[in-house]
Formats: structure tokens, C-alpha cells, sequence
């Protein structure tokens, strides 16, 4: 008897819930204030559109793409085109 209820506590016990993607886990939200933090203030306008494609993205996955594109100098650019205003404009989107 001890044996069969013995499988059944570690299915129970190594269950997760799934994750919900458009909720940003705490590691993230930490990456995205310190992208904001890192990107100048100063950067010409952004476009008018978004030069990231989002089609389809959860919010979790736009993050994660957005913060790993960021430069080392704190800019985002799109080809030669500084598009840091849109960038951030999307990180502050996504960090409320």
C-alpha cells in the first residue's frame, strides 16, 4: 500500500502551475528596469511604428528579445536608424 501512494506524492510534489507568458516573472521585470535605466534619455524620436516585430510575442518573450538587443551603450538601433525612444517606450509598455 505504501508503495503505490509512494509515484502518486511525486507527480504531486514536482507539479507546476504553467507559467502565464504575458505576466513578467520578477528576474525579468528586474532585466527590463535595468534596460530603462541603462538607455539614454537623450535619443532622437522614435518611429512612428515599431521597428521590433511583435506579431504573435508574449509579453515575457518581447522583453526578453528587447533587453538582448540592447547595446552596450544603453542605444537600441534598427540597420543604421537609433531607435532607442521606441525601445523604451516598449520596455516602460511592458514593465506597468
Amino acid at each position: 500500500m505504501k508503495c503505490a501512494a509512494l509515484p502518486l506524492l511525486a507527480v504531486v510534489v514536482t507539479a507546476h502551475p504553467l507559467a502565464n507568458e504575458d505576466v513578467l516573472e520578477p528576474s525579468v521585470m528586474n532585466e527590463v528596469e535595468h534596460a530603462i535605466a541603462r538607455a539614454p534619455t537623450n535619443s532622437p524620436p522614435g518611429a512612428a511604428s515599431t521597428p521590433f516585430p511583435t506579431n504573435g510575442l508574449s509579453r515575457t518573450a518581447l522583453a526578453l528579445r528587447l533587453v538582448s538587443s540592447q547595446r552596450a551603450d544603453g542605444r537600441w538601433l534598427s540597420g543604421t536608424n537609433d531607435v532607442t525612444a521606441a525601445a523604451r517606450r516598449l520596455l516602460e509598455d511592458l514593465a506597468r
